[in-house]
């Protein structure tokens, strides 16, 4: 009766943090659709901030009619935003306005996950027995029960940022992006607000004004802009059930419960990985220096450019979807294999070959 009162309340304290499949929502409740909403969005967000930011200038420091008419019926409906598309400015007066909205539009973006989620569940238990043969003596008896288990979670998604713009339509009376792009969650990062607008700011200054390109291009030969972070967040929780221990007075001379306690701990380490490369489409990557010109000429820009690197080097296969180290669907998109190819470049990192002897 002791032993399993002990072992009851032992369940109820640990089993609540307890998974067979340990997944991101045991811990936070989100889970891996809305973690992967979240970082879309917030890259979305950071887009059409770049393109409202652009048509700003143009609209107030240019005073261009077309300028300000788009931006109105922004202004009227933010997410009119999802039929924004370069060709809206007709003529060849606006020749270089569709240039800089194709380079945005047409970039890409590839988000590599690697969520890695264990947990560890120990529960220890031990009886003394008084026997009667001596109110002196006791024979014990304990027991554990610990518990491993781990679950590894990889994938790809890949965007361009003309594609984004329009993710946000209205299906069955809900957006996809309202209501859950949310702030930085310092306990659990990859919940929340991950820092991707200051990674897509930071790469169209370097496209745009820092002269960035592909190292995988040949010396002077240019090649499309591209970049890589990747991010690393690691949560881990440590609970435990201190020792508790009960004490029975002697009644009667037969074999009887001296005293029983327990002790339970909880480990649960999730280590989250979020790799994410940037890429322009070589199709406009040829109206880079021209459009670097008219920028620097106009003194325009979207902020002050961050120094920065951005390698890229894998095997390049048209329409390829098999890289190095994941498996992604790049369409018809050079920007998104190129995208993935910088991913691909950062994970192969982690790899070290090892000559055998």
């Amino acid at each position: 009766m002791c032993i399993r009162f002990f072992a009851t309340v032992a369940a109820a304290l640990l089993l609540p943090a307890c998974s067979i499949h340990p997944l991101p929502e045991d811990v936070t409740g989100v889970n891996t659709y809305h973690i992967v909403r979240q970082i879309r969005c917030e890259t979305r967000a950071a887009a059409i901030d770049i393109i409202v930011r652009e048509l700003r200038r143009e609209a107030e420091a240019g005073d261009d009619a077309m300028a300000q008419r788009i931006l109105g019926k922004y202004d009227a409906d933010p997410e009119w935003i999802s039929n924004f598309s370069p060709d809206l400015f007709v003529g060849p007066d606006y020749a270089r306005y569709r240039d800089l909205y194709k380079v945005i539009t047409t970039a890409a973006v590839a988000y590599n996950f690697d969520l890695t989620m264990s947990e560890t569940n120990n529960l220890g238990t031990s009886v003394n027995l008084l026997g009667p043969w001596s109110p002196k003596f006791t024979a014990a008896l304990g027991g554990d029960a610990n518990r491993s288990r781990s679950n590894q979670r990889t994938f790809t998604v890949t965007d361009t940022f003309g594609e984004l713009l329009k993710i946000n339509t209205l299906v069955r009376g809900v957006r996809y992006c309202d209501k859950h792009l949310v702030e930085a969650n310092f306990i659990y990062p990859v919940a929340g607000r991950i820092g991707v607008d200051e990674m897509v700011l930071t790469f169209f200054n370097l496209s745009l004004f820092g002269a960035l390109e592909a190292q995988q291009a040949k010396p002077g030969a240019g090649g499309p802009p591209a970049m890589a972070d990747k991010l690393t967040f690691t949560t881990t929780i440590d609970g435990s059930v201190n020792p508790a221990k009960v004490v029975f007075n002697p009644v009667g001379s037969g074999l009887q419960v001296a005293d029983a306690s327990l002790s339970g701990t909880l480990t649960r380490m999730d280590t989250h990985v979020v790799t994410v490369g940037l890429a322009l489409d070589s199709k406009v990557s040829a109206s880079l220096n021209s459009l670097r010109g008219y920028l620097f000429s106009r003194q325009r820009g979207f902020g002050v450019a961050v120094a920065d690197s951005g390698t890229t080097a894998s095997r390049s296969v048209r329409n390829a979807q098999i890289f190095n180290t994941l498996t992604a669907d790049v369409g018809n998109s050079s920007a998104k294999e190129l995208a993935v190819t910088m991913v691909d470049q950062q994970k192969s990192r982690e790899f070290q070959l090892v000559r055998s002897r």
